[in-house]
């Protein structure tokens, strides 16, 4: 029996902002997935170079990067767009991605979709029913991805805010800086140190009290390694747990998520560094004041925290066209 169109379609797929290191990564799991054909990376600073030539491994020794003009977007046809673009750029085409997402998935990396109600929230393990038919996609921010999967198994028992507000204690890898010069991604400014910024109103903050309709409060800080979040998360619980109970309800609450994990000791970056899952360990409780919690979140900021996560967007989107699991092609990518 001759295979269906649904197993031998492939996904057209482009990305736009893909000199960066999030594109970077991106273009090696879509390189690597089985349903995807990538047609098209944009990038100005690498016009006219191989992509082979500055991605590791890719397999493909004829494509090259394109300056690439919004307005030529729709002739191309995609199935899927991913947009890596630095915040505030996509935002300037708005309407032209509302246009195109008749035909085309639209995946934004950036912050600038993510509180818009016309675009889908795309936390992948638990926005999947809306994702199945969503053709505008925010992808979560890296630091936010973390710190909401970190309580959202919570949210029924944490004390009310007038009583405790969960805080967020966050160091990331400079990868998370970009790649454009700053205090945040120099090496020399951050050898043997640690720099603390944006103490309140972190867009990250302000995006998990939306989603998960909580207020919390989020210290962030940039280490000297290159990639991967850590995170401890800290608040009082409106009922007492042991951390073994504790630890139980994370381990039921995300038993079919296979790249939410869950252990007994903290989580540690080297655990996930290069790796497409997320990590919760590190469970306790106060001796003397029960209802006080602390658990540690690790994942990589650049897939889990981006590309993985764009990557399962695509992957529920186009299911239905294409026959993808929601977890194809990542386990192939690292």
């Amino acid at each position: 029996m001759p295979e269906s169109n649904t197993q031998t379609k492939k996904i057209k797929a482009a990305i736009f902002g893909a000199r960066g290191y999030v594109g970077v990564e991106l273009i090696q799991i879509l390189d690597t997935h089985p349903l995807v054909e990538l047609v098209a990376v944009y990038s100005r600073a690498h016009e006219g170079q191989k992509v082979s030539d500055q991605v590791a491994g890719f397999s493909d020794e004829t494509l090259t990067y394109e300056v690439g003009d919004f307005a030529q977007l729709p002739q191309l046809a995609l199935d899927v767009l991913f947009l890596a673009l630095p915040d505030g750029l996509a935002k300037q085409h708005d309407a032209l991605w509302q246009s195109m997402a008749a035909d085309t998935v639209i995946i934004d990396l950036s912050a600038d979709y993510r509180f818009d109600t016309a675009w889908t929230y795309g936390q992948p393990e638990t926005h999947a029913s809306d994702l199945s038919s969503a053709r505008l996609i925010a992808n979560p921010g890296c630091y936010a991805t973390g710190m909401q999967l970190g309580l959202r198994p919570l949210l029924p028992y944490l004390a009310d805010a007038s009583v405790d507000v969960p805080t967020a204690f966050g160091v990331s890898g400079y990868s998370g800086a970009g790649t454009s010069p700053s205090d945040k991604n120099d090496p020399a400014r951050l050898a043997d140190n640690l720099l603390a910024y944006k103490p309140t109103g972190h867009t990250h903050e302000k995006e998990v009290a939306h989603v998960l309709q909580h207020n919390l409060r989020f210290m962030p800080h940039v280490a000297s390694h290159f990639r991967g979040i850590h995170l401890t998360l800290s608040g009082k619980l409106n009922i007492k747990l042991s951390a073994t109970e504790l630890q139980h309800l994370f381990e039921q609450y995300y038993q079919q998520l296979p790249l939410i994990q869950v252990q007994t000791v903290p989580a540690e970056i080297q655990q996930v560094a290069n790796h497409h899952h997320l990590l919760i360990g590190g469970f306790a409780v106060s001796e003397t004041e029960p209802e006080h919690f602390v658990l540690n979140v690790a994942l990589d900021n650049l897939l889990k925290g981006a590309a993985t996560q764009a990557t399962q967007n695509m992957n529920l989107a186009c299911a239905a066209a294409f026959g993808c699991e929601p977890l194809t092609g990542i386990y192939h990518a690292k």
